[in-house]
């Protein structure tokens, strides 16, 4: 088998789907890489399943969807940018966003990825029928409904941030202990939730603006040093670095500096970087060995406390509770 072939094999939907619930992860290393899938979710509507690739070489990976059961809900990770070409169309897919697409029958999808790149993404497959029940009321729905009775590709989500109040519906999902019938209600309020905030998101236009209501011109010079100085923060995020510090560091002033970073990638310097760092605690705590003070410690955190504070503040509860529920 090619090497193409057994990657695409292996993140094949059937063939993730196990009734050993016990095997919570698949693993596969060769050389083009390593792919890891966390089986989160199963049932006969909902499927959940968080993905971690690396390759050893720039690659492409070509996809044939000859028959569409589901539609896909992606959360992207990490810190760089997705691309793909589907049915010859180039696509972005930005870190810390998300995208909901049915993909029709017979499309074809070339995803790209970087050499050495770390690419993470969470995806909720739903039922072809998942938005019937609201197509008479929306809108943009009853165009997604349409489109999918046609068998026609289209996306009803595009470009919106993962906001703090997903992160806390995503991990509520990943961290559930219930077994059953339980679990299975649980997780499907939960898929719900997930869904309502996001058709608000959409509402309300939150998806950032164009450069025309930027308020400033960015030069290609710009969007590099700009892009640099994202680099420099996943770098040194243990540094709580001040917009003043960075203007200074990279010659660019401040206001062009603030105003261009959140137009490129959608976050403020802060909260930027804030996400890097509680990015980074979560790996560390699902990893189980490290201590809350040796995170806090690697993060750049004077205390625990300080850290503790931060963690709940971002996703809504403590660390000390997301340890002791996801491994007690």
């Amino acid at each position: 088998m090619e090497k193409g072939d057994q990657i695409v094999e292996f993140f094949e939907l059937e063939n993730m789907v196990t009734n050993e619930m016990n095997q919570s992860k698949k693993e596969l290393i060769n050389d083009s890489g390593t792919f890891v899938t966390y089986h989160i979710f199963d049932s006969a509507d909902i499927v959940i399943r968080q993905y971690y690739l690396k390759y050893t070489q720039n690659y492409a990976l070509h996809y044939v969807f000859e028959e569409i059961e589901y539609v896909e809900l992606s959360f992207f990770f990490g810190k760089h940018i997705v691309r793909d070409v589907i049915n010859g169309i180039p696509n972005m897919y930005l870190p810390f966003h998300c995208y909901l697409t049915y993909l029709s029958t017979g499309s074809i999808a070339d995803v790209i990825f970087e050499k050495d790149a770390i690419y993470e993404h969470l995806d909720i497959y739903l039922p072809l029928e998942f938005f019937n029940e609201w197509s008479q009321h929306d809108e943009t729905i009853i165009e997604f409904t349409t489109a999918i009775k046609n068998d026609q590709t289209c996306r009803l989500i595009k470009d919106i941030k993962v906001t703090q109040e997903l992160l806390v519906l995503l991990n509520e999902i990943k961290t559930c202990s219930y077994k059953g019938i339980a679990k299975e209600v649980y997780i499907k309020g939960k898929v719900l939730e997930v869904i309502s905030v996001l058709l608000h998101e959409k509402e309300e236009g939150r998806v950032e603006c164009s450069k025309l209501q930027l308020g400033v011109k960015l030069t290609i010079e710009d969007e590099l040093v700009l892009s640099n100085i994202k680099d420099f923060i996943d770098h040194n995020y243990r540094e709580f670095y001040t917009t003043e510090e960075l203007s200074k560091l990279f010659f660019i002033n401040e206001y062009k500096l603030k105003r261009g970073f959140k137009h490129l990638y959608n976050f403020g310097l802060f909260e930027y970087a804030q996400h890097r760092r509680m990015n980074i605690a979560i790996k560390k705590l699902e990893e189980a060995h490290h201590t809350i003070a040796e995170i806090a410690f690697d993060l750049g955190y004077s205390s625990s406390v300080t850290f503790s504070k931060a963690f709940k503040k971002h996703f809504g509860y403590s660390p000390k509770r997301f340890h002791l529920t996801k491994y007690d």
